[in-house]
């Protein structure tokens, strides 16, 4: 790996939510499996429930708030699939280096 920016844990701490209580993570996990369960089963937008009003300022900034998150945690996981990919195929070129370097030296042998 080049960079300082391709490590791969690097970000472990951002990616885990910071003092969250064991009820807190279920809560956000079956609430993750629902909406997970939700945007694969519909089958189109046209399916999709109609949008509903917010009625107050402070469900406005509560769903501000999820956005955030969300973006937040949705950078990371871009990040993240850009590290596994250099990752591997930085993995893959060295071990075709390692099977090319074995099979010189098993010609050679045979030789």
């Amino acid at each position: 790996m080049a960079t300082n920016d391709d490590d791969l844990y690097g970000d472990l701490g951002d990616a885990v939510a910071k003092s969250m209580t064991p009820s807190n993570t279920t809560r956000r996990t079956t609430t993750t499996i629902a909406n997970i369960h939700t945007s694969t089963t519909s089958t189109s937008l046209a399916s999709a429930p109609p949008p509903r009003t917010i009625t107050s300022q402070s469900e406005f900034s509560q769903l501000q708030k999820q956005v955030e998150t969300l973006k937040g945690g949705n950078d990371i996981l871009k990040k993240n699939i850009g590290i596994l990919y250099r990752t591997s195929k930085s993995e893959l070129e060295r071990k075709d280096r390692i099977i090319d370097q074995l099979q010189n030296e098993l010609d050679l042998l045979r030789r």
